[in-house]
């Protein structure tokens, strides 16, 4: 029995000791005492209209009476009341607007008392009242926000239609390998996260998800390279959020999708979206199904050993993919006070997929005429949900900014995949070399996730904040594989070849972050703490793993305005990458009797400071220089056995990674007619690791480039166009060739635009295969992977119930604050 033991595990008690303990350090360092004698003052006031009525969600704007400059605005609730906060002294003029009334005016005068009572804003009706409208607002493509790209997939033309994972795979910087690896600016260890939860499951299971995920669903892609401190320290390349919509727009409304398309097989997403807000209940739900199919083809060229000894494994592949899926989501908001909003979500994920292929691997001595041939035929069953309940608590404690926010999170998922390999060898006449040889991997597994957060918001005054959170998260994993073999007509196991994994992490944090506004200059500093607990225990193989870490994670970010066209913004973060648990798992994931996968239960955490320059121009042109440096990096190496002709993946601490890159983000907009976003991303990727055998001291330069255009036709008629391009990139041993595509969409809008065809190709001229090659130690392996990407899909989007904006409501999610231009 092997044991493997780093320091003594400690209790939940001192974990979350840990925490509070940093918070209230934090807390104390940053906290200052300052007189806001200046600034502190409040502006009080009611809108109404003629019949005494009030207003709800006018627009309040203070102006400056020398020259009627903007200084700042606020909305009136449903009672029609507003308070413009933190006001220094002087004389200003308030403006109040609303849609379907006529703009007024009113004089007040901040004195030395702290709360003032300006003047009621009485709007008069338009000589032609509006009642109800429904108001839009074009929303760009791709944007910058808090220093993430922003891809913004609703109402997308090219979105229409597509998973989760095309998408994805199409926004700027972000690349998918043939097993579902993503990476980001070139960089793999990114954390995925749904609405700002981190997903938890490994690169396989999260590319089933994403693959089956209806792409309709999805509001926008956040793209975050240097995350503050707010978010989980997890993932060295940063963060990808998929934020999924959320309507709250007044009384009972929703949106059907029905999309068809067909590539080499045909393929469905259809969705139904329901909202109904009365008062103060909200209540949405969706229901999505997901039928597509798949299919690839792969091609493994490799050669064993030297000279006129070597061997030669020449590969072809076929695989047919098929994933049906239903995803269900049901919620509710209700305010329980003018402050105060609980939320509870719950959401089931079910996927049933099928898979086969046909693998043919012909084997020969070098330069002679073919020696044998394997037949390897893959008949694959997977059955995968998740059940998802979240509960959530939002208190806005005053008027001035102060909010408490209490989450907690409880997950179930469960993967029943079984895998059976039929194996023929054949001589070179088509005679049987040795006896067919069956196989069955049965690979059940079950995640259960438990979280628990807090975050609370402090402003000191509208120049400065405090931010401090603490959150608390539970992974168990359980994965009982089986290895049968079918001799005289029964399954047997292999119990040399099968493995019980049960693996179990513990993460409790705290964070702590202020931001402070100095004239033109923002500076924000974070720090983070995590505690890590983990146990990877081998039951069959009697192997077992404890670690008990406690790690600090520093952020700090200074953004200066140089001037109203001008500004600077540099940026540091050090953040981890935790080994995902099906790594750990030494199981050995059979591919044929040449080729498998095994996990790695020693694999360590890897480390990466990041450092970022950002320039913006026009406060839209945006360029940014980074550099990140990660040791002991988790990647994937080869290993060949040049005896048994055995080619092995595993995953190791291989080597330290430097990655230099500059990306720059340009719109630009001609008139109404047409739009654009072209990102583009210039990068150095180095590898170093002292090995004896063989060191590994590898770089390269590369260029990734994805061009979005949007075409106005007319106020009914749109055409998208994308063209993405990527240059050969070297990734630790392994070197990817280049790709590039074009994909096409168009829009047309009728029934007062309630509904929507869209017609959409991807990949045009199908010129996007995976091509990998290493000549690394005893290696030479070239696989090309030949996906289906050239994909036409026709959706219809039809909005039905009421789409309008009333003057009753008040709450508006980033939906509803994109639609009119906030």
């Amino acid at each position: 029995m092997i044991h493997v033991f780093l320091p003594k595990p400690t209790t939940n008690l001192k974990c979350f000791t840990y925490s509070c303990a940093l918070a209230i350090i934090l807390m104390t360092s940053f906290s200052y005492k300052r007189t806001f004698a200046q600034e502190n003052h409040i502006i009080n006031g009611q809108v109404k209209d003629e019949t005494n009525a009030p207003i709800d969600l006018a627009t309040i704007s203070l102006l400056n009476p020398k020259d009627s400059s903007y200084i700042r605005s606020v909305f009136s609730n449903e009672k029609g009341v507003y308070a413009l906060k933190s006001i220094p002294q002087g004389k200003y003029i308030l403006a109040a607007t609303m849609i379907g009334y006529r703009k007024t005016y009113v004089k007040v005068e901040v004195n030395q008392e702290q709360n003032i009572n300006a003047s009621d804003l009485v709007l008069p009706l338009e000589a032609k009242a509006l009642g109800e409208v429904t108001i839009t607002a074009k929303t760009p493509p791709v944007e910058r926000k808090d220093g993430a790209l922003v891809v913004n997939v609703e109402n997308s033309a090219l979105a229409a239609g597509n998973t989760a994972m095309d998408i994805l795979q199409r926004s700027p910087g972000v690349s998918v390998d043939k097993d579902g690896n993503i990476s980001l600016m070139g960089k793999q260890g990114v954390t995925v996260m749904l609405d700002g939860k981190q997903t938890y499951l490994s690169a396989e299971q999260l590319a089933n998800m994403l693959r089956a995920m209806d792409g309709n669903n999805i509001q926008s892609i956040e793209l975050n390279t240097n995350p503050s401190a707010k978010y989980d320290a997890a993932g060295t390349a940063g963060i990808i959020n998929i934020k999924l919509k959320k309507n709250k727009l007044e009384g009972t409304n929703g949106t059907l999708s029905l999309s068809a398309g067909y590539g080499k097989t045909h393929k469905s997403n259809n969705s139904l979206q329901i909202n109904h807000k009365v008062g103060k209940v909200n209540l949405f739900g969706n229901y999505s199904y997901v039928n597509n199919g798949f299919n690839s083809g792969l091609e493994l060229y490799r050669t064993i050993g030297q000279g006129e000894d070597a061997k030669v494994f020449d590969q072809y592949a076929q695989f047919e993919n098929r994933r049906a899926s239903s995803n269900a989501r049901l919620g509710i908001d209700y305010q329980t006070s003018d402050r105060n909003t609980l939320s509870a979500l719950f959401s089931g994920f079910f996927m049933n997929g099928k898979d086969e292929s046909n693998s043919n691997n012909y084997i020969s001595d070098i330069g002679s005429s073919l020696d044998s041939t394997l037949t390897t035929l893959n008949r694959g069953n997977n059955k995968y949900n998740s059940l998802t309940f979240n509960i959530n608590n939002t208190f806005n404690i005053d008027t001035l900014g102060k909010k408490l926010v209490i989450e907690a999170d409880i997950s179930r998922f469960n993967d029943k995949t079984k895998n059976f390999y039929d194996n023929f060898f054949y001589n070179p006449s088509g005679g049987y070399i040795r006896d067919p040889e069956f196989i069955l991997n049965d690979m059940p597994s079950t995640i259960n996730i438990q979280t628990a957060k807090a975050d609370y918001t402090h402003p000191f005054s509208k120049k400065n904040k405090l931010e401090v959170g603490a959150k608390y998260g539970n992974v168990k994993s359980d994965n009982n594989m089986g290895f049968l073999n079918l001799i005289d007509g029964n399954w047997q196991n292999n119990e040399g070849r099968s493995n019980h994994f049960v693996y179990t992490e513990r993460v409790t944090a705290a964070y702590a972050i202020f931001s402070q506004q100095l004239n033109k200059t923002e500076v924000k500093t974070g720090l983070r703490m995590e505690h890590t607990y983990s146990d990877g225990n081998s039951i069959t193989m009697n192997v077992r793993n404890k670690r008990d870490y406690l790690n600090f994670f520093p952020n700090i970010s200074i953004n200066q305005e140089l001037s109203n066209k001008h500004s600077l913004g540099i940026s540091y973060s050090r953040r981890i990458n935790r080994p995902n648990y099906s790594n750990l798992n030494p199981f050995l994931y059979y591919v044929d009797p040449y080729s498998y996968q095994q996990g790695n239960p020693f694999l360590n955490p890897s480390f990466t400071n990041s450092y970022e320059l950002t320039y913006t121009l026009l406060k839209k042109y945006n360029v940014t220089a980074g550099y990140q440096k990660t040791k002991d990096m988790v990647g994937e190496i080869m290993y060949q056995n040049d005896e048994t002709n055995v080619l092995y993946v595993t995953r190791e601490n291989i080597a330290s990674e430097n990655v230099y890159f500059v990306n720059i983000n340009v719109p630009i907009a001609i008139g109404e007619f047409w739009s654009s976003n072209t990102n583009l991303n210039a990068l150095h990727l180095g590898y170093k690791a002292e090995i004896p055998t063989a060191p590994i001291d590898y770089g390269q330069f590369g260029l990734q480039a994805n061009s979005n255009h949007t075409f106005n036709i007319s106020k009914s008629l749109r055409v998208e166009a994308t063209a993405q391009y990527q240059s050969p990139l070297r990734w630790s041993i392994y070197q990817i060739g280049s790709y590039w595509g074009l994909d096409l969409g168009v829009n047309k809008s009728f029934l007062d635009k309630k509904a929507q065809i869209k017609l959409a190709i991807t990949d045009i001229f199908s010129t996007m295969p995976n091509t990998v090659r290493t000549n690394y130690a005893n290696l030479n392996v070239r696989i090309i992977n030949n996906y289906e990407s050239r994909v036409a899909r026709l959706t219809f989007t039809y909005n039905f119930g009421n789409q309008k904006l009333k003057t009753s409501q008040r709450n508006l999610d980033s939906t509803e604050k994109n639609r009119v231009g906030k």
